[in-house]
């Protein structure tokens, strides 16, 4: 009781109180009325009268739009290859960069330059470097002697397109918090294993990379958290073509509230979404439990 008639304790519910009040408006609030829409059979002009159909939006999500496993299949893969991609090259850059005695600083600016640019304007540069008749990247494989690649317009390559648009676009922030965890862990250790008689890979491998656990597995928790939402770049790049291989659920989710109204059966599979991020993300920190602390 003498803590909450402390200045310092109403001081700081003064300042709580606001943002608390924010956050359950604009952001828990819109949360409550997603999930209480996907129960019902929403009618925009006529919100009172939206019957309750329970759970038959999940029901004809399951059983009848065959759009919807395409599009979860590909949002998997999608998130799957960003983190075999963004992790492993991240992680060789952070690691130069902790070595690194001079210029450090600028060096993680160019790299993170790129974060903080318009991903609607890396996508449309990106669709025209990418062009395959005037694209600049199959000119340099022209000159180089190799065959051109259809890019964003083959079936084949165009998810590993839109990977590569993103890796290029998000590998800044994931390099910065990768080179913050190597650099926080204490130099005496190194100079143990120096002592000791370890080599650099023994070093790495052994004291280095179970030591950078905690953030590893941040990354990735982020990494896949905002793969799975993905839907600007690819909007841009492809707009889930060519025959549907790049079509993600937030198209499918945009597509059913916006182009068809309807917003039950939209917010039915924004809750699926949901679940699947909840899912992932707990198989995540349950195989990526860390045993080393310092």
């Amino acid at each position: 009781m003498k803590t909450l008639r402390r200045p310092q304790f109403r001081f700081g519910l003064l300042v709580l109180v606001p943002i608390l009040v924010w956050y359950l408006w604009f952001c828990f609030r819109p949360v409550f009325l997603g999930l209480q829409m996907a129960v019902i059979d929403y009618k925009l002009l006529d919100p009172s009268n939206s019957p309750f159909v329970g759970l038959q939006h999940f029901n004809m999500i399951f059983t009848q739009y065959e759009l919807f496993w395409t599009a979860a299949k590909n949002t998997l893969t999608y998130a799957a290859l960003m983190n075999l991609g963004m992790v492993p090259i991240a992680l060789i850059f952070a690691y130069c960069l902790a070595h690194v005695s001079r210029g450090r600083v600028v060096y993680q600016w160019a790299l993170f330059l790129p974060v903080v640019v318009s991903m609607a304007a890396v996508a449309l540069l990106f669709r025209f470097l990418m062009d395959p008749g005037v694209g600049l990247f199959n000119h340099v494989l022209r000159a180089v002697g190799l065959p051109p690649s259809k890019w964003l317009t083959g079936s084949s390559s165009a998810m590993y397109s839109i990977v590569l648009v993103a890796l290029w676009k998000e590998l800044g922030g994931t390099i910065v918090l990768l080179t913050a965890g190597l650099l926080g862990i204490p130099v005496g250790i190194y100079d143990a294993a120096k002592v000791e008689g370890a080599n650099a890979w023994q070093v790495f491998w052994r004291m280095t990379f179970p030591l950078l656990g905690h953030t590893l597995k941040l990354v990735a928790i982020l990494v896949t958290i905002g793969s799975l939402q993905v839907y600007t770049s690819v909007v841009i790049l492809t707009s889930g073509g060519p025959a549907r291989t790049t079509y993600m659920i937030s198209q499918f989710i945009v597509e059913e509230a916006f182009t068809h109204f309807r917003f039950g059966l939209a917010s039915s599979a924004a809750c699926v979404l949901f679940l699947v991020i909840l899912v992932v993300t707990l198989v995540q920190l349950q195989l990526s439990k860390v045993r080393w602390e310092y």
